[in-house]
């Protein structure tokens, strides 16, 4: 093995090291074609069981298609699969989901923080995809009709509306995204080049 492929995986292995000691609940390393994209992930962006189709830009029909992330995604190498579990002290729907928009905020911030760790890294073309919708501001500026992001530095995209499955990607690499009443767990992706 030359000494630039051993000096990059070992860069890989300290930021996955970086990212658990920064506060991610896990960080699991995995290649990034292993990253499983369906359309049926997308139609039900689509379908708006979400309420967020043609809301948020970092959502669809604003992001690219399914088979032009696929293509993205095969640019890249490695991934970091990154989750945030929260603890629930009840089960009412508006408290948890007041807890979710709160835990995927601190997600975000962490990844794009876990973003910019890889890029000073020598990883500069390293990109974080979020949990959910974006939600940095309580209302896209898409809302208004506006089309630029006023957040492009730390707006980053959900993984569903890429057409990831979240759910099949994370169980393929031993991660639990069980959804219970006393946990919560937001997740995401770094892709590595």
């Amino acid at each position: 093995m030359n000494s630039d492929l051993k000096r990059k995986l070992q860069a890989i292995l300290e930021l996955e090291t970086y990212a658990n000691n920064m506060g991610f609940s896990k960080a699991t390393l995995l290649l990034a074609r292993d990253i499983l994209l369906d359309e049926r992930v997308r139609m039900h962006c689509q379908l708006n069981l979400c309420t967020n189709y043609g809301k948020n830009l970092m959502c669809p029909p604003y992001l690219p298609s399914v088979a032009d992330n696929r293509h993205l995604i095969d640019q890249y190498t490695f991934a970091l699969l990154l989750q945030l579990q929260q603890e629930l002290d009840r089960n009412e729907k508006e408290y948890m989901r007041q807890t979710f928009d709160v835990t995927a905020r601190r997600f975000g911030q962490m990844a794009v923080n876990l973003e910019r760790k890889a890029f000073t890294d020598g990883f500069h073309l390293a990109m974080a995809l979020g949990a959910g919708e974006c939600k940095l501001c309580d209302n896209c500026v898409i809302q208004k009709g506006e089309q630029d992001c006023i957040n492009p530095g730390t707006a980053r995209p959900s993984m569903e509306g890429m057409g990831i499955d979240v759910v099949r990607t994370f169980a393929a690499a031993g991660l639990d995204l069980a959804f219970t009443s006393n946990q919560l767990t937001v997740a995401g992706i770094l892709l590595i080049d």
